[in-house]
This record gives C-alpha cells, structure tokens and sequence, in this order.
C-alpha cells in the first residue's frame, strides 16, 4: 500500500511540474510576442520623432539652432530610441534564453533527449563550426548601421552647419563633448550586447 502511495504522489507531482513548466511556457512566449511588438513600435514612433527633428534642422541649418540639433539633440535621441530598441530586444532574449531550460526539462521528463526544439535549436552549432548559426546577429548589425546614421552622421555633419553664427573653435568644443558622451553610450550599449549574445548562445541550466 505504501508503495502505490509512493508512485502516486509521484506521478501526481510530475503532473504538477510538466503543468508548471508549460504555464511559464506560454507566458514566456507572450512575454516574447509583447517585446517584439513593443520593439516595432519603439522603432516606429522613434524614427518617426528623429525624423521630425532632422527636418527641423535641415530648414535652420544655417543658425545655431541648426546646429544644436544636429550635434545634441539628434544624437541625444538617436540614442534613447536605440537604447529603448534594445531594451525589448533583452527581454526577447532573457525569456528565449529561461525558455531553453523549460524545453531542456521537458524533453528529460518525456525521455526524449532527440526531440527538437525552437530556442534550444536556434543556438545550436553549425556542423564543422565552432560558432551557433547566427540567426540572431542581424539584429546587432541593424544595431550596429543605425548606430551609425543616426548618432554618428549628424554629429559628422553638424561641422558644416551653423552659418557665421558660430566659430569653428566653438563648434568643435560642443563637438567634442557631444562626442564623448556617445562614445560613453556605446561603451555601455556594448556591454549590454555582451550579455545579450550570452543570453542567446546557451542553454539555462542550474547555475545561470
């Protein structure tokens, strides 16, 4: 008697746990759903807003104003709307990244170690390559581009605006400090793409 007890309250909390899993499961999958929506709509809004200020800018590229928006203001939110952009492209992968150890878990309770599955397949390798199949870098090369049309291009270009209301000497100081701070963003944006791509190429396990 004590021996079908046993079993029973075993299969019964297996039951619960292969439940549980599959309630984080579909959250989880939400959680993915909602970050890519808000991600389209970070990117649209965005653009919409940074191309509203470089329209402003290029009717008054020949005063101060002018050049203040294409040396602060455009790069300054090129970099929120960046930095929010990839924000819900973390959340996309923290959920990706706890999924793989809710289908690694699974596959153990069916005793099916073969039986394929989306994120855990998404990082697996390349046959004869070191690396993961990559399905996921475009994302960092699109980073990587805008990064370089909406902060670094209007920073370049904000050195021939301004007319004769501004010195050079002046326009390069304001340059040179705008400058700065973005290389400060992209050291941090770099960071947070570090653990972004680690997120992405393994496989949650008890010690992550």
């Amino acid at each position: 008697m004590s021996n079908e007890s046993t079993v029973s309250e075993g299969l019964v909390r297996e039951v619960t746990t292969s439940t549980f899993e599959i309630e984080q499961y579909r959250s989880l999958r939400g959680e993915i759903l909602r970050g890519t929506e808000d991600g389209n709509q970070v990117m649209s809004y965005g653009l919409a807003a940074i191309g509203i200020v470089i329209t402003a800018g290029m009717t008054e590229k020949n005063s101060v104003f002018g050049f203040f928006l294409f040396a602060i203001l455009i790069p300054g939110l090129s970099s929120l709307v960046l930095s929010l952009w990839f924000g819900t492209l973390e959340r996309i992968a923290r959920a990706s990244f706890f999924i793989t150890g809710i289908e690694s878990r699974l596959k153990l309770m069916l005793q099916a170690p073969n039986l394929p599955t989306w994120d855990v397949w998404l990082r697996a390798k390349n046959r004869g390559k070191r690396h993961s199949n990559h399905h996921f870098w475009t994302t960092e090369y699109s980073g990587f581009l805008l990064f370089v049309f909406l902060v670094v291009g209007p920073l370049a270009m904000s050195f021939g605006l301004g007319g004769a209301d501004i010195t050079s000497g002046t326009k390069l100081i304001v340059i040179a400090i705008a400058a700065c701070a973005e290389v400060g963003f992209l050291i941090w944006m770099l960071r947070r793409v570090k653990q972004w791509k680690q997120w992405l190429s393994s496989i949650f396990g008890p010690d992550s």
